[in-house]
């Protein structure tokens, strides 16, 4: 019996399946600079954060639960069907789900939908810099950290070649619907895709909770709320504004609030608790800073899969959409690509994580710092209004969606990742990880 599940036991401490004896997350062997972290942030706020790395979502875990429990008619169907018509709409739900849908639908009283609007518009309204940024950047570039490659390793799906393509579009599908304007309202595609991704990553923490070849004392919970927390606040979010205005865009502070008010609310809506959310831009930043600082260093394993993603994207972009703008696509080969993306990656990642990953430094890394003064010069002489914004965000958007949709008559259930298809593939370690312990 583990210390955080006692049968029949309903309970929401972020503790289920946690085995007994674990250090506290400070102590885990993938924290490092502890004293330094205490010393800039506090010992308060850095045990707090920590902590997570030893806590996750049991929202949706007990409902991933009642899912997989035979003995009731709660199924993957179920949980759309609530998904799409509400938790009213399902005959005897199992009290897992209710409690999770109760969670997903009560709406926080910082939420102001108009402002997640504006915050979408400004997400996308650079236009063709958003696409490199997102695909090698915030999706390749996250794995990069040693904490979030650890999850994905077991299923093999971001290894084989093969496979990275359908990984990326599930990836792209619910980023591009969580962050299209007006997406995020209970019944629209953003919020359905989130909380769907959400009820995946808890069917993954169940598959590794189970796996003989996950390092708990290492690596903490599967799908842990630390790690939640700065996808959001520091992938989607710091790193995200942060690659785009290395380019010469410039957020205004009001569009960095909007920005960050969305990737708040889509964070809450994944399941990142509500004390450690970030709360906005400057928050945002104290927290992904605090993380990467207490992060290891990339191994073998983070070089494989950030090579493996930036180069099957060269060769085969997920759903053919085109991340470079045009008059640059026409005389680029796979060979150019990969430079460019290499040298683009030296502007978006710090130069001493860059040189752990052993990527190269190609003459493309100068082509921001080139261009960076002429597109900040037109953006702060430019008359733009929120219109045009507005278009230009719309328009990068149906060029990326027309790339990544659906095939015609496909089931809306394969937007995202299927998780008994994703539960086989870890049971199976078809990733090749070593055994680690016995449970």
């Amino acid at each position: 019996m583990t210390a955080g599940h006692q049968p029949g036991a309903r309970t929401f401490r972020g503790d289920l399946d946690v085995p007994e004896g674990l250090p506290r997350g400070l102590d885990l062997s993938r924290i490092r600079n502890q004293d330094k972290a205490i010393a800039m942030y506090g010992r308060e706020l850095v045990e707090k954060i920590t902590d997570h790395a030893l806590l996750a979502d049991d929202y949706a875990y007990q409902a991933m639960l009642d899912v997989k429990d035979k003995s009731n008619n709660t199924s993957w169907r179920t949980f759309d069907k609530a998904l799409d018509h509400g938790i009213d709409a399902i005959d005897d739900p199992t009290p897992g789900l209710v409690a999770m849908f109760e969670q997903l639908d009560r709406i926080p009283d910082w939420v102001d939908f108009d402002q997640l609007y504006r915050g979408a518009v400004a997400f996308w309204r650079a236009g063709p810099i958003v696409p490199p940024v997102l695909a090698w950047g915030a999706i390749a570039g996250g794995f990069s950290m040693y904490s979030a490659t650890r999850p994905v390793l077991f299923s093999g799906r971001l290894k084989q070649t093969e496979r990275v393509g359908t990984r990326l579009i599930e990836s792209f599908r619910y980023v591009v619907a969580a962050y299209t304007p007006g997406n995020m309202g209970r019944f629209e595609e953003g919020f359905r895709l989130t909380a769907k991704v959400r009820l995946i990553h808890a069917a993954v923490r169940h598959s590794l909770s189970h796996s003989d070849h996950w390092d708990w004392a290492g690596w903490g919970i599967p799908i842990n709320n630390m790690d939640s927390m700065v996808t959001q606040a520091g992938q989607f979010g710091v790193k995200f504004t942060d690659a785009v205005q290395s380019a010469g865009f410039r957020y205004s502070d009001r569009e960095l609030e909007d920005i960050f008010a969305l990737s708040r609310y889509v964070g809450y809506v994944i399941g990142v608790p509500e004390d450690i959310l970030h709360t906005g831009y400057e928050d945002a930043r104290l927290k992904t800073d605090l993380h990467t600082m207490l992060e290891l260093a990339p191994d073998d394993l983070c070089r494989d899969v950030v090579n493996s993603i930036i180069k099957y994207s060269i060769e085969n972009p997920p759903g053919g959409v085109e991340v470079l703008p045009g008059p640059v696509a026409s005389f680029m080969t796979d060979e150019r690509r990969l430079k460019l993306a290499y040298g683009l990656l030296h502007s978006w990642i710090p130069a001493p994580v860059m040189a752990d990953l052993g990527i190269e430094k190609t003459g493309w890394a100068r082509i921001l710092p080139t261009i960076a003064p002429l597109v900040s010069t037109y953006e702060r002489f430019s008359k733009r209004t929120f219109a045009d914004d507005e278009r230009a965000a719309f328009d990068m958007l149906r060029r990326f969606n027309d790339a990544i949709k659906l095939p015609e008559g496909a089931d809306r259930a394969h937007t995202v990742a299927n998780p008994d298809e994703v539960h086989a593939d870890i049971a199976a370690n078809k990733g090749g990880m070593p055994r680690v312990s016995k449970r």
